[in-house]
């Protein structure tokens, strides 16, 4: 568990001081976010350039849930670091993809999941083709823009549980 967490740690610094804003999910009390050292990870395709403060509504929606569904101790994710507007990734994957992905392999490698859960569709395809040694491991669960934007709150704890293989 100490090595896990040094080596987030590490990770931690990296994505918090390269030059390209890079972004990681915070932690809260409940949630660990990017620091999570659970056995479950939870990934996104790219933070968008939104804002993320504590009472922002995607945030609440996401974070209040984790800790009922006990996923407070996951590792919070993205494939691409570097923040960017919500979808452009749809648009062509940028020059330094490779490198996120390694970047993505590595946390593999430091916590070694045994579930890993896209964040949406989008999410989910880009794990299955560029990181296809998830693929026996992958899930995915609805992204908590689109439960807010929908008003599917009400049906997102058992999203979750579904995508994580819990029984409800």
């Amino acid at each position: 568990m100490a090595t896990k967490l040094s080596g987030l740690r590490v990770m931690a610094d990296v994505i918090d001081t390269y030059p390209d804003d890079w972004w990681r999910f915070p932690t809260e009390t409940s949630v660990l976010g990017f620091m999570g050292t659970g056995r479950m990870f939870i990934v996104g395709d790219q933070p968008s350039t939104s804002d993320w403060d504590y009472w922002h509504p995607n945030r609440r929606a996401f974070y209040d849930l984790l800790p009922i569904v006990d996923a407070g101790d996951a590792h919070l994710t993205d494939l691409y670091k570097r923040r960017g507007k919500a979808g452009s990734l749809r648009a062509g994957l940028p020059m330094d993809f490779r490198e996120h992905v390694e970047f993505f392999r590595l946390e593999l490698a430091l916590l070694q999941p045994n579930r890993v859960v896209a964040l949406g569709h989008h999410a989910y395809q880009l794990l299955r083709r560029h990181v296809p040694e998830v693929r026996p491991i992958l899930g995915r669960m609805w992204h908590f823009a689109y439960v807010v934007r929908n008003g599917k709150l009400p049906l997102y704890e058992s999203n979750m549980r579904s995508a994580f293989g819990m029984r409800g």
